[in-house]
């Protein structure tokens, strides 16, 4: 009770003493921009500290909602972390932004994957990104068998699996040196790719031929 008299006191004669005895409240602004927020982010992420580069992705979007970036970054590791439910919500804010995104829409197909449930929304929208040229891509056309496998379509999933490791040809094809562009299909694509193909194998084995007599 004592504090509480002293309190009031205290607040009575501050008041009594006019407001310029009033402390100044001070307001700080984050002078950083939100793009700065987002390298920021992938500095944090890249050298392993998630939940620094969540904090900075978090600080982007709430200096700019319509930071595209931030928030497929978001949900990128929301989609590590298995928190389907948060990645899928960041990813179709980012597709708001930027409609048909083939990033965007690639992670947000791999949340249906992951889940289980989806799968024709997430395949008709792939199936418009790979009409564009953007989504002529390996790890693009990747996901999009996948999708096509999970739908049971094995030959739509094939041809997919088939000119995804086309472009990986070509890239091996393609002459290197300064000026070049880096190539689009990684080591990793390759082995994704290799192992969907035996996926698909697994799932829809060839018909067995009849012997000829």
């Amino acid at each position: 009770m004592m504090v509480r008299i002293a309190t009031v006191v205290l607040a009575v004669s501050l008041l009594a003493a006019g407001c310029s005895r009033l402390p100044k409240i001070s307001v700080l602004e984050d002078p950083i921009s939100a793009s700065e927020h987002v390298e920021l982010g992938v500095a944090y992420e890249r050298n392993g500290e998630i939940d620094l580069a969540k904090r900075e992705y978090e600080a982007a979007i709430r200096k700019d909602k319509k930071s595209f970036q931030a928030r497929v970054n978001l949900g990128n590791l929301f989609l590590k972390g298995k928190d389907y439910g948060r990645a899928r919500e960041e990813y179709l804010r980012a597709l708001e932004i930027k409609p048909g995104d083939a990033e965007a829409t690639n992670n947000l197909s791999w949340v249906a994957l992951f889940q289980g449930e989806g799968i024709d929304e997430a395949l008709a929208r792939m199936e418009l990104v790979v009409a564009s040229p953007e989504g002529r891509r390996p790890e693009i056309l990747d996901t999009l068998g996948v999708l096509r496998m999970r739908a049971n379509r094995p030959g739509a999933a094939e041809e997919a699996f088939a000119l995804a490791e086309e472009i990986c040809s070509r890239d091996d094809a393609a002459p290197t040196g300064e000026g070049q562009a880096g190539p689009s299909c990684t080591e990793e694509v390759r082995k994704d790719i290799a192992e969907h193909r035996r996926e698909l194998r697994k799932r829809f084995p060839p018909p067995v031929r009849a012997p000829v007599r």
